[in-house]
């Protein structure tokens, strides 16, 4: 939520210009600082936002740039097509998008366009916005891992607990078991008790009786 509100305020600030270099030359481009925003985010934001622009960008070979052909930016250029180069630098913790505008022969820059330089500005503050949205859907993902990993850890705690209640109960049923057993076994021992009382009895009337003869 920390990375949404820091961009979500600061996109102004975020976004300049300078002469940069790029496979083509070197060049007047925009810069747009991405606070928080890992490079590989970054760029999969961007592939995916300028195609709302009708152009897909594809990856110019041995560099780090992509080429968005035909791009059409409401307000730049008279609407009509141009060609966006786009690199995404990482920058620490931090990264940065380096965007080139061409139109024709020229790339966008706001002492020469003004005009065409605040579209391409909104649109780009458009794209800060996106980026700072991407990151909290990854941070609501990340999250919900570890709630999916928490409520599987208290599915495991309740599986033993309802373990645990099964084990007391069939404790319960053998300490009844064993009562009843020793019930049992008191009355066996009674009436064994009384048995051995009437052998002995017989037991002594017998040797009385040898005794006597």
């Amino acid at each position: 939520m920390t990375s949404l509100t820091t961009i979500g305020f600061s996109q102004m600030e975020e976004i300049s210009e300078s002469k940069e270099t790029m496979k083509e030359g070197t060049f007047n481009a925009i810069v747009v600082e991405l606070p928080n925003a890992e490079d590989k985010l970054a760029l999969k934001v961007w592939k995916s936002f300028i195609k709302g622009y009708g152009a897909k960008a594809k990856k110019i070979k041995r560099s780090k740039e992509y080429l968005a052909s035909g791009a059409i930016i409401g307000g730049l250029n008279n609407s009509e097509n141009v060609d966006v180069y786009a690199r995404v630098e990482e920058k620490g913790d931090d990264s940065e998008l380096i965007v080139w505008i061409q139109m024709g022969e020229f790339y966008v820059s706001s002492g020469s366009f003004p005009s065409d330089y605040t579209a391409a500005s909104k649109m780009l503050e458009e794209y800060v916005i996106e980026v700072a949205k991407e990151m909290v859907n990854v941070e609501i993902a990340d999250e919900e891992k570890k709630m999916k990993k928490l409520e599987k850890e208290m599915t495991k705690l309740k599986k033993k607990n309802d373990g645990y209640h099964k084990d007391i109960e069939k404790a319960k049923e053998a300490i009844s078991k064993a009562e009843r057993n020793i019930d049992d076994n008191d009355r066996q021992q009674k009436e064994q008790a009384s048995v051995i009382e009437s052998q002995q009895k017989a037991l002594q009337a017998l040797k009385e009786k040898l005794s006597e003869m």
